[in-house]
């Protein structure tokens, strides 16, 4: 087993599996608080397990999400994203 690491403040400690299957590439969101995204959309609510999904070609996948300064609106903390 390997594990991948993101110096990032919005990432979980384990924050999702990639999973390689049968020549597929599959991702699962491992209970994160900020989330696991493909195409925009959140594979399972806060503190939940997703089931495995396949990613595609061109898929854009984004672990956790921005988090702005209240006060000011300034970008604090950056997601971690790829396609």
């Amino acid at each position: 087993e390997s594990n991948g690491y993101f110096d990032s403040k919005v990432l979980s400690r384990y924050h999702a599996e990639i999973i390689f299957r049968n020549n597929q590439v599959f991702i699962k969101d491992s209970k994160s608080s900020n989330g696991t995204f493909i195409n925009g959309k959140r594979l399972s609510a806060e503190g939940k397990e997703s089931s495995p999904i396949e990613l595609r070609h061109g898929d854009d996948l984004e672990f956790g999400v921005d988090i702005v300064n209240e006060q000011d609106k300034k970008l604090m903390f950056r997601k971690v994203a790829a396609k």
